[in-house]
Order: C-alpha cells, then structure tokens, then sequence
C-alpha cells in the first residue's frame, strides 16, 4: 500500500509549489481550496458509493474522520511555524493533502463515470495515500479491536 517512489514525488511537488506560496503569502486561501477539495471528494465519494451500492456508514465516518485529522495535521505544522517560523512546512502539508484529495475526486469521477484507462486505477489510488490515512487507519484498527469489528455499523443505508 505504501509506495515510497509515489510519496517522493508528492512530497517533491509539494515541496516546489510550497516555497513559492511561503513567499507569496496567504496561507488562509489554501486552506479554503483544501477544505473544497475536502467536500468536494466527499460528494463524489458518495455518489460513487450509491451508484455501487456500497454505502456504508462506517466507511463514511472514517472518510470524514480522516478529513479531521488531515486538518489536525496541518494545525500542528502551523503550531510548529509560530514556534520556530517555518513557514515552508504548513504550505507542504497543505499542498500534499491537497494532491491527495484531487487524486481521490479524479478516481471518484472516473468510477462513477465507468471512463478509467486500464492501469489508471491504482496509480491514482497510490497518489491518493496519505499520511491522514495511515492515521486513520490505525485509529480505526485500534477502535476496532477495542470494542470489537464495527461490521454492524457498515450495513447499507
């Protein structure tokens, strides 16, 4: 799941888009952009899943979730700016997870769509990977291994 070479080249890109925005300035903007990203690929994530017919509560929660800890993430990088000015760091992770989230609304699209070039599928699926979903991911595995598999809670609606 983890492919090293993709988080490179994401990290790269972010990294040059990055020091151009820590100079430009406005930070708030991106951030907007990010947060539209977010309900965007929320909308077409569930529209992908009503046209499957693979609605699930659960998948829904943790989708949403991860948005929170994405956002999370981007206010640590911002605490860690007021700390010690690195502004270049805030401006990553929002271009990084920003490069996630259109990954996941092109992959969305294309499945609702039923238009996606053989191969595209997972190329995209390795660019939508984040760091928000390995969190998440872990969360959720210790959640479940809490209070036991939330199976019952991913019934169709």
């Amino acid at each position: 799941m983890f492919d090293g070479t993709v988080e490179s080249i994401k990290l790269f890109i972010s990294g040059i888009i990055s020091g151009g925005a820590a100079l430009i300035g406005g930070s708030f903007k991106y951030i907007a952009v990010l947060a539209a990203l977010m309900i965007i690929d929320s909308i077409f994530g569930w529209v992908k899943a009503k046209k499957q017919k693979k609605w699930k509560s659960g998948a829904a929660r943790w989708g949403f979730i991860g948005k929170i800890i994405e956002l999370m993430l981007i206010g640590v990088l911002y605490m860690l700016d007021a700390a010690f000015e690195i502004t270049f760091l805030e401006y990553m992770g929002i271009f990084y997870f920003g490069a996630c989230e259109l990954a996941s609304i092109v992959e969305n699209y294309a499945e609702i769509n039923g238009n996606l070039p053989e191969g595209m599928l997972e190329l995209i699926k390795k660019f939508q990977f984040s760091i928000g979903t390995a969190v998440v991911k872990k969360v959720k595995d210790v959640f479940n291994s809490l209070i036991g598999n939330d199976e019952g809670d991913n019934k169709n609606e």
